[in-house]
């Protein structure tokens, strides 16, 4: 009986394992890079400025540029890129350079190199606070259908 339950344990694990290594992930593309991390970025400018009081700001993203750091013949795969990003506030034009560092789960990490240490004061509870739009996080949509998957 000891023997069988061994078996079966062995089986389950071996079992998780093969389910875990064919799991998909999301490709990690330009397309994909460029529809995701604009709309995050202004959830971020809005939440830096409803902090500050200063009501509901929302950008208008114009234009967004993207490439890849680590596959710069493909423009993809996880790793470090580049952004800029061009957009309007209340209709001064304006201009964002990010670093996004996607990792292999369809998640990034956006930092602004020349804002990054900026600090913003709450204006609710006095509190000073990194900038939410100088460095944010985000996850691809993977349901938008802006590439396949690949097994990783």
């Amino acid at each position: 009986m000891r023997a069988r339950t061994r078996t079966l344990a062995a089986a389950g694990a071996a079992a998780a394992i093969v389910m875990t290594a064919s799991a998909c992930t999301p490709d990690t593309t330009r397309s994909r890079v460029e529809a995701d991390v604009p709309p995050t970025f202004v959830k971020a400018y809005a939440l830096s400025e409803r902090l500050q009081g200063h009501g509901m700001v929302r950008p208008r993203v114009t234009k967004t540029e993207c490439h890849s750091s680590v596959n710069t013949v493909q423009d993809s795969g996880p790793g470090s890129w580049d952004c800029e990003l061009a957009y309007t506030v209340n209709g001064k034009p304006k201009k964002a350079s990010l670093l996004i560092l996607i990792d292999s789960l369809a998640c990034y990490q956006a930092l602004d190199g020349e804002h990054r240490d900026d600090t913003i004061r709450d204006k609710t509870t006095g509190a000073t606070l990194p900038d939410p739009k100088a460095g944010f996080d985000g996850c691809f949509n993977v349901y938008d259908n802006k590439t396949g998957t690949s097994k990783a």
